[in-house]
């Protein structure tokens, strides 16, 4: 009798802890991470996507509600925009008051900083606009990497097919280490054109504006963009 209790009490244990395994956790896949998944190294990736706003809503190049960029349109100079929060930072390397006067010979150099919350990266710029010069430093996060699904309700067909090319670019580029690189943008705050900050360009000429950047890895795996930025018109031609 007390061997039957025994096997009795081993084979309930048994089944107790069969109904105890943990369940494996489920994880959500974006569309955009599925079709990066599913495409053959051999190939280049693609990625497309349909806006659901047209260009007068536009993050870009529209006056939606509460948009930055209309304030920063009155400013001839260039801007990094951080696609996770739609966030704009003036490289100031020009000085402006709120009614878009340049300051001349202000006197001024600054270090500004904007963070944009656990996880996600930050934007330090060293500028000195007496001397047109800035140099932004961006510090990449883990949760950088654009999600261009998100941004079909901020950006028109034309903005957000840019976006997405700048994604598909440093993809086909086989360099996935900075695929966080593809959460900031340039803005020209004149025209409004983007530029990507990705493989596999390291500079533009911008109107008057001379950009250079690199990657930069130190300490342990903290990866960064380096930029320079300065204001060359032809000379004589100033204005």
């Amino acid at each position: 009798m007390k061997r039957s209790n025994i096997l009795c009490f081993v084979l309930i244990l048994g089944i107790t802890l069969c109904g105890c395994q943990t369940q494996p956790a489920k994880t959500s896949t974006t569309k955009q991470q599925l079709d990066q998944m599913d495409y053959e190294s051999d190939d280049d990736f693609e990625l497309s996507l349909q806006s659901s706003i047209g260009k007068e809503q536009c993050f870009i190049c529209g006056t939606p509600a509460g948009g930055l960029l209309e304030y920063y349109r009155k400013f001839d100079s260039i801007g990094i925009i951080h696609w996770a929060d739609m966030s704009v930072t003036d490289t100031r390397i020009r000085e402006y008051d709120d009614d878009g006067n340049e300051k001349i010979d202000s006197g001024h150099m600054s270090t500004m900083v904007n963070s944009f919350g656990e996880d996600y990266g930050s934007i330090m710029t060293h500028s000195q606009p007496d001397r047109c010069i800035a140099e932004p430093n961006i510090h990449l996060g883990e949760k950088d990497t654009i999600d261009c699904e998100t941004l079909k309700d901020q950006l028109c067909q034309d903005c957000l097919d840019k976006v997405c090319e700048f994604y598909e670019d440093q993809v086909n580029s086989d360099n996935d280490e900075y695929l966080e690189s593809t959460g900031y943008s340039l803005i020209d705050f004149t025209t409004g054109e983007l530029y990507t900050l990705s493989d596999p360009y390291r500079g533009y000429s911008i109107r008057d504006y001379m950009i250079r950047y690199d990657y930069r890895e130190q300490g342990d795996g903290e990866k960064y963009i380096d930029l320079l930025i300065f204001y060359a018109p032809i000379r004589g031609e100033e204005g």
